[in-house]
């Protein structure tokens, strides 16, 4: 379960993923780049905050960056994606 302190103003969430994008951009295309910011956030950030990322999708001149819109939405399919189980 997610706790109180999970909860980010939209600004700070935004400024965390444009500043992972600008780390995991180098040396990549814009696809490798956005696979691996993805799966980054999948990884690394808290349910709250995913969720609260992709809401800040429909904030109108959000200040997201091209490359963290394509990874976020990206991760969004992914999450959406059922599990396999063995």
């Amino acid at each position: 379960m997610d706790s109180a302190q999970d909860v980010q103003a939209p600004d700070a969430l935004i400024k965390m993923a444009n500043q992972i994008a600008c780390n995991i951009a180098p040396g990549k295309t814009q696809k490798e780049a956005a696979n691996a910011m993805a799966e980054h956030l999948i990884r690394f950030w808290a349910r709250s905050m995913k969720k609260q990322i992709i809401d800040c999708l429909d904030i109108k001149n959000n200040q997201l960056t091209p490359l963290s819109v394509e990874a976020i939405i990206l991760m969004k399919k992914i999450q959406k994606q059922p599990t396999i189980q063995k």
